[in-house]
């Protein structure tokens, strides 16, 4: 995963989809990491943790896997 300065982020007060699926409207402060090119954003920062230390176990799983059918 990298930083990911060349991918844009969406616009403040946007509305976004969370990694468990969620609606939330993106702020500065959002919790987020890069994943293949894309930003996923994630309601807190444990979960943000819990998805950089092991994608596949984080609540952005099942998500992955249907990136991969």
């Amino acid at each position: 995963m990298s930083t990911g300065n060349s991918i844009p982020l969406p616009i403040i007060g946007s509305e976004i989809k969370t990694a468990c699926g969620d609606a939330d409207n993106f702020a500065v402060n959002t919790p987020r990491a890069l994943h293949k090119d894309k930003w996923i954003f994630f309601c807190t920062p444990l979960c943000q943790q819990e998805f950089i230390q092991d994608p596949s176990s984080s609540c952005y799983a099942s998500q992955i896997e249907s990136e991969v059918e």
